[in-house]
């Protein structure tokens, strides 16, 4: 488990597009066993017992983070599950994690510091992912989305703080 999950948001436009690829995989008998998180970029897992030094350390963090675009092209999936919108540009995303990698190193989880990160959006994790690549796929088109917030959540999913980037 994980006291907190931190995750990057999209602006409304790019949400809407992400959730109605979802609502047709899930109108389309797909059933979703993913968390009901809004459209999202997963940051990583930490563990800290007390908020308040968490969030403190974000803030320093997240000020200097501004709105940034990324690219989806093309759909992904992974552990014959799982399937995801691939950024094309991940290039912000792997620098971004570095950064929070290096100033949130002590509330790491040890089981994720040796994971490959793998910056995706998820559509859904099914056991039908031939059909959900399929689905998905009449109503993919790429697009770029715009990255608005960095979200905090806690293990039970309660937003606890939303970031609001600045703009470019």
């Amino acid at each position: 488990m994980y006291d907190y999950v931190l995750q990057y948001g999209f602006d409304n436009k790019s949400s809407m597009r992400i959730q109605e690829i979802k609502d047709y995989l899930k109108a389309n008998g797909i059933e979703d066993r993913e968390r009901k998180w809004l459209p999202h970029v997963t940051i990583d897992l930490y563990d800290c017992k007390n908020e308040k030094e968490f969030l403190s350390k974000l803030d320093l963090i997240v000020k200097d983070i501004k709105q940034f675009d990324i690219g989806f092209r093309k759909l992904n999936s992974f552990y014959d599950e799982t399937l995801y919108i691939e950024p094309h540009n991940k290039e912000i995303l792997l620098d971004l994690k570095q950064l929070f990698n290096e100033k949130l190193d002590i509330y790491m989880q040890d089981k994720r510091r040796t994971r490959k990160y793998m910056p995706h959006a998820t559509l859904c994790t099914s056991d039908c992912l031939d059909k959900s690549i399929k689905l998905a796929n009449d109503k993919f088109v790429p697009f770029v989305a715009k990255v608005k917030y960095i979200w905090v959540y806690n293990s039970d999913m309660v937003l606890i703080k939303e970031y609001k980037l600045s703009n470019y």
